[in-house]
């Protein structure tokens, strides 16, 4: 009898363990029981480009990525660039010069580069912004993770120089974070949607709490926890044009109109300077953001009203900011919003 009352007290540990204080997810109880494609994120654009270096018209955060997480931000977007010693080691000219430096020096040429020194986090070129190696900022986020077992992050990476998943997994190694990889036990769904996401408290449970999207490149049989974004993903047009009167909600990428579980809410907008026939847009600034309000709790509620009548009830998973913080709290008052609990714990 009293390994009987042993069992019912086992399986009752287990179904309850979600609701307990101490079985909060991403801040909240209530967040728990829900399936990962039905909670919203505060997510932030180009999440490593912030300053150092000041002033440059490429920056889209003030906040460093530590900080982002600290703050509340749960999704990061991550752009994965060849740094330049890579690209000159690998160019022609790069190759020239480092057997003509080798005929003067006890040097053999440098043809070979650790893999953690080729991918970078960089905007379009390491000759622009570079904020270092990948390796470095995965270390940082493990850390948060190591320090907050409660809370499932999201990358959504754009695979810039079109690494191969074998490329980019030596960072994930090297940094530990990979432990905390996600891997789907479901099969492919040819409408690209439907798919059995794990509940939030299960990811915890599980400490499978780091979900990784890549835009190009992915083949879950080279790295199974790099997923390929379109295939779970859509997002709504990201290259809004200041000043923007109405942010639309309409299916932007992947170009294809077939629904997927996954929404990007892309809330930000772009200066766009023409020259002839070419458009070249670059981040706002802070102060402009300021200005017309676009991080503001009405702002971001009057997109959620035109979402409303794209996407009917379905949850906007990630709602995506520049400079996050110059709303304020908005984007974390509104993400709770759309999710329908409290303030954070």
């Amino acid at each position: 009898m009293a390994w009987m009352l042993g069992v019912i007290f086992l399986i009752a540990s287990v179904h309850t363990v979600y609701s307990e204080p101490n079985g909060i997810c991403n801040g909240h109880v209530e967040l728990c029981n829900r399936a990962y494609n039905d909670v919203s994120f505060a997510c932030t654009h180009n999440s490593y480009s912030y300053p150092p270096p000041s002033g440059l018209p490429v920056l889209n955060q003030k906040r460093t990525i530590n900080e982002q997480l600290d703050d509340g931000i749960r999704a990061l977007m991550l752009d994965v660039v060849k740094s330049v010693k890579a690209e000159a080691s690998t160019s022609v000219v790069g190759g020239v010069i480092n057997t003509v430096k080798s005929w003067f020096t006890k040097d053999t040429p440098e043809t070979k580069i650790s893999p953690l020194d080729i991918v970078h986090l960089c905007h379009s070129s390491c000759a622009l912004i570079d904020k270092g190696k990948l390796v470095d900022t995965l270390s940082i986020i493990k850390k948060f993770m190591d320090e907050n077992p409660r809370e499932v992050i999201t990358l959504i990476i754009e695979n810039v120089s079109g690494f191969s998943p074998e490329e980019l997994s030596p960072s994930f190694e090297e940094s530990g974070i990979d432990k905390y990889a996600f891997t789907p036990d479901f099969d492919f769904i040819e409408k690209h949607s439907g798919y059995p996401w794990p509940t939030l408290g299960s990811m915890i449970e599980k400490n499978q709490r780091l979900v990784v999207f890549i835009d190009d490149k992915a083949d879950t049989n080279e790295v199974a926890y790099i997923l390929p974004e379109w295939e779970y993903v859509v997002e709504i047009p990201y290259a809004n044009v200041n000043p923007v009167e109405k942010f639309p909600c309409n299916q932007d990428r992947p170009y294809d109109d077939i629904p997927r579980d996954l929404i990007v809410m892309n809330h930000f907008a772009y200066n766009r300077l023409t020259i002839g026939k070419e458009d070249i847009d670059m981040p706002l600034t802070a102060k402009q953001i300021e200005k017309h309000g676009y991080n503001s709790i009405d702002s971001l509620n009057t997109h959620w009203e035109t979402c409303k009548g794209v996407w009917d009830k379905r949850v906007l998973n990630f709602i995506t900011l520049d400079y996050y913080d110059v709303g304020g709290d908005s984007l974390f008052k509104f993400v709770d919003q759309v999710n329908g609990v409290g303030v954070s714990t």
